[in-house]
């Protein structure tokens, strides 16, 4: 008889709205009759920024995506028949669909300009005739980036849900600077070898142990590290390993629960066990 208490969001929330979630087969849209509403928060635990779709009726989360600056809203202009909106990705053609619940219209672009804002992705200009139908996809940001096997994509994101669950807990992220804490990071300099390949991808300014050094204690490392975690936490896992020339295909053999860190770890592990390194230089810049 009572709906029960909504908990609360540990975190700083960027963008509160209602809206359904609605599922596309590829072909068409079905909306989820369920009311719900899609929190973009950042979390004070893992410091990521999390966007998750509530079922309303039973305060309970339903979905949880760790984000990047890649993704942007945007109205289904060709849509008629109510307030639809796509989730698009610059860097995939991955795609989700919500209607908004919101009782009147009037703050729909203040709520997606305020979403769009906060996540800060660059968002391709429209081509003639796309106004946002379905079938088109979003242009990615860069053109160097390999296609993706969208079978890895999917497996990917079955393996994300499974973690997340219908209204579990999703396990905690790892950080990379809990594991490139300044002390490991400083201990690198007594690797010479590892100090010299470091130094030769310094700017020359840097090209030394003292320039070095300065580089891996600076702040503007850390927030870099930050970022990574962000990408490597979120379902575009495949792209990252694919830029960085390594293989996705071990995602396939991934138990359900691994964190996306030792996935990234994995890859980097069989590159390097099958010479990769060597024949594939291009592919570590």
């Amino acid at each position: 008889m009572f709906q029960p208490a909504a908990p609360r969001i540990q975190g700083h929330v960027h963008a509160e709205f209602k809206a359904g979630r609605m599922d596309w087969d590829g072909r068409m849209v079905t909306a989820d009759k369920r009311k719900g509403k899609i929190v973009l928060f950042t979390s004070e635990e893992d410091q990521l920024t999390h966007l998750t779709w509530w079922d309303r009726d039973k305060n309970e989360q339903v979905t949880d995506l760790i984000v990047i600056n890649d993704a942007y809203f945007e109205r289904v202009e060709k849509c008629t028949t109510g307030r639809v909106y796509i989730l698009r990705f610059t860097s995939s053609d991955k795609k989700m669909f919500f209607w908004m619940q919101e009782p009147k219209d009037e703050k729909d672009a203040g709520n997606i300009k305020k979403f769009n804002d906060a996540i800060g992705a660059t968002i391709p200009e429209k081509q003639t005739g796309a106004t946002g139908a379905p079938a088109t996809s979003a242009t990615p940001a860069t053109g160097a980036t390999p296609a993706i096997d969208p079978a890895l994509r999917a497996m990917l994101s079955q393996l994300l849900q499974q973690q997340s669950g219908q209204g579990a807990a999703r396990p905690t992220p790892i950080p990379l600077t809990a594991v490139l804490t300044t002390e490991v990071l400083a201990s690198l300099h007594s690797d010479e070898a590892a100090a010299t390949e470091m130094m030769d991808l310094l700017p020359d300014s840097h090209k030394s142990p003292e320039g070095l050094r300065e580089v891996l204690a600076s702040p503007q490392l850390q927030q870099s590290l930050v970022a990574l975690t962000q990408a490597v936490h979120s379902d575009q896992l495949p792209v990252l390993l694919a830029s960085m020339g390594l293989s996705a295909d071990l995602i396939t053999s991934i138990p359900p629960g691994t964190d996306a860190l030792e996935m990234l770890c994995k890859a980097m592990e069989s590159h390097f066990k099958e010479g990769g390194s060597d024949s594939g230089g291009a592919g570590s810049s």
